[in-house]
């Protein structure tokens, strides 16, 4: 009896079930205590980064040398940047237009607002926690007690991979991403439950943020998302919630367009892992506990991380058996099966599926799929708390101690391995690092096709080499570049910059032919007489377009919310209208 009345107090067959329960204002106050402690605990788990500095994780460097040039971009009225012109000693790259910018508009914003870059980086360390943890307590609020909830967004904050990717990989764009993952679950979960158009909005609004984030967990959410729905859906309303489903996927598309669509023109313009692949980034060499990963220092510390990731969601995996056996606890089914598949993938067994599905290899790293792992089986773990807590009041056993071994062993690996043990970077060191960062040689993947490496190419010529023409530099941007070149005998101008098919030479009102030369410069075809040429990075009316169609989809989901709330205030004071009349008397 004991034990029913402590589940009961933490799981009520109510809200795991499918029926709605209404707001109150009693819940509202509760929502907001449980959220602002969510928000207090998250910050209090970056307390080493704030008093001791930035980890210096492996990624780090990049995401710097990504960051201040594309404010810079940005500051010079290039909204979304094209070019990464510093790059490579000035050759540049495309990887503007491929690597998500969707953390890099919130570091931008950030250090406007703070006025440096180390100031910019630890408060958006501290958002990105905060809105993970709140949106676990939100995907979770919609199945589960607002107390289990509450410890669902605890342990997604504190759990072992989402911690690892800040403190030791700096994998700021995938820790960002990871915190916008529970929030589209938790569309889902309100779609295939209520069917409500701001929820379809919140879920489009999810995915596109997914993708303008983190390309990979865009993939390997999609599909989860997918999986899930699909075990979370009624049968009786399946046309229904399918449509608002698929609705809410081509909205969130809509809204992402004008990053995407240049990814999947482009992406042939660029070498990426079709030319020169390196073994490094080959899935089929990453799977966790395979013998091949003992020889990818990176994929054997992510066994690691993997075997902490099992202490820490053993206590939610062992009960297998009252999820499935008891149907006060359907709602949590789901996230048991999402937590065993993710966890699947990560792992050589779904070597076939990874073989199957398109483009799932550009992952690269299978032990990425440990994101949806850590949050699905943090919601498992925060709903066996109470039946833990009877049965190490009532009947204990040896085994239960193992398991309790086990989390505990996983906390101390948090700790010691994972926060103690890291390199963090004072201001002063930061900033040292940030500014040697710029310029360096760019990932091999990012260069254009007709590229050579950096080692490859000649950097003794200046920016502009005409032969025995003088060159004259009137202005040299990151898109736009003009110098006067002096009469003589037709020639090539070789420009400092890798060739891209978006440069565009024009002289006098004439565009001017431009090819490729041996090692990737550009080279501009010059005429005999005296020019001043304008080289510039000329975006097509694709990008133009996309962009509209991005505008216009967030705008959508913005006006779908606003209407929602309308509706739902009319609703409410038709339902009330002694009371709205009490508040009109008030007011006056």
């Amino acid at each position: 009896m004991k034990s029913k009345l402590l589940s009961g107090m933490f799981l009520s067959p109510t809200l795991i079930g499918r029926k709605r329960t209404p707001v109150t204002p009693g819940r509202r106050k509760q929502d907001l205590r449980f959220g602002l402690l969510i928000v207090a605990i998250s910050m209090a788990v970056l307390l080493p980064i704030v008093f001791l500095g930035i980890p210096n994780g492996a990624d780090l460097a990049n995401h710097m040398r990504f960051a201040q040039p594309f404010l810079e971009g940005i500051q010079s009225g290039h909204w979304h940047p094209g070019w990464l012109a510093e790059s490579n000693d000035g050759f540049g790259d495309p990887r503007f237009r491929f690597y998500p910018p969707g953390f890099y508009y919130l570091l931008s914003s950030l250090r406007v607002l703070f006025g440096g870059w180390y100031s910019a980086t630890i408060v958006a360390a501290l958002l990105i926690s905060a809105i993970g943890g709140l949106g676990a307590y939100y995907w979770a609020r919609a199945i589960c007690t607002p107390t289990v909830a509450f410890w669902a967004g605890v342990l997604f904050t504190i759990s072992p991979y989402h911690v690892n990717e800040l403190y030791q990989a700096s994998l700021l764009s995938e820790y960002a991403a990871c915190s916008i993952l529970p929030f589209a679950f938790a569309f889902v979960e309100r779609v295939c439950r209520r069917r409500s158009v701001a929820d379809a909005a919140g879920l489009a609004a999810s995915v596109a943020l997914l993708i303008l984030t983190h390309l990979p967990l865009a993939v390997i959410g999609s599909i989860s998302l997918t999986v899930y729905a699909l075990l979370r859906i009624e049968r009786k309303h399946f046309g229904a919630t399918l449509i608002r489903l698929g609705c809410s996927g081509l909205l969130g598309l809509a809204a992402s367009a004008f990053f995407w669509t240049t990814v999947v023109t482009e992406l042939s313009w660029i070498k990426g892992s079709s030319t020169d692949p390196n073994p490094y980034y080959d899935y089929r060499l990453n799977f966790l506990f395979s013998p091949a990963a003992l020889a990818n220092r990176n994929t054997w510390y992510a066994n690691i991380l993997a075997l902490a990731a099992i202490g820490f969601l053993l206590p939610g995996i062992v009960l297998v058996r009252v999820w499935f056996k008891n149907r006060r606890y359907r709602g949590l089914r789901p996230a048991l099966i999402l937590s065993v598949l993710t966890f699947l993938m990560a792992t050589s067994l779904s070597r076939p599926i990874w073989a199957l599905i398109p483009k799932l290899w550009e992952i690269q790293f299978p032990w990425r799929w440990l994101s949806i792992t850590s949050l699905a089986g943090s919601l498992l773990v925060a709903a066996s708390l109470p039946k833990w807590k009877a049965i190490f009041r009532t009947h204990l056993r040896p085994r239960d101690l193992v398991v309790g071994l086990a989390f505990a062993l996983s906390l101390a690996f948090i700790v010691s391995e994972i926060v103690v043990d890291c390199d963090y970077l004072n201001r002063t060191r930061f900033n040292t690092m940030a500014k040697e960062s710029r310029g360096a040689i760019s990932f091999k993947d990012w260069l254009p096709v007709t590229a050579r490496e950096l080692l490859h190419v000649d950097l003794k010529k200046g920016k502009v080499d005409a032969g025995e023409r003088s060159v004259v530099l009137q202005s040299w941007e990151p898109e736009r570049r003009q110098f006067q070149v002096a009469a003589g005998p037709a020639t090539q101008a070789r420009v400092r910059t890798y060739y891209y098919p978006h440069w565009v030479a024009t002289a006098d009102g004439q565009q001017l032919p431009t090819r490729a030369a041996e090692d990737g410069a550009v080279l501009i075809s010059i005429p005999p007489n005296a020019v001043n040429v304008t080289l510039e990075f000329r975006e097509p009316a694709r990008v133009g377009i996309s962009a509209l169609i991005s505008f216009f989809g967030w705008f959508l989901i913005g006006a779908l919310c606003v209407t929602h709330a309308l509706t739902k205030k009319s609703r409410s004071q038709a339902a009330n209208p002694a009371r709205h009349s009490v508040l009109l008397a008030n007011s006056q």
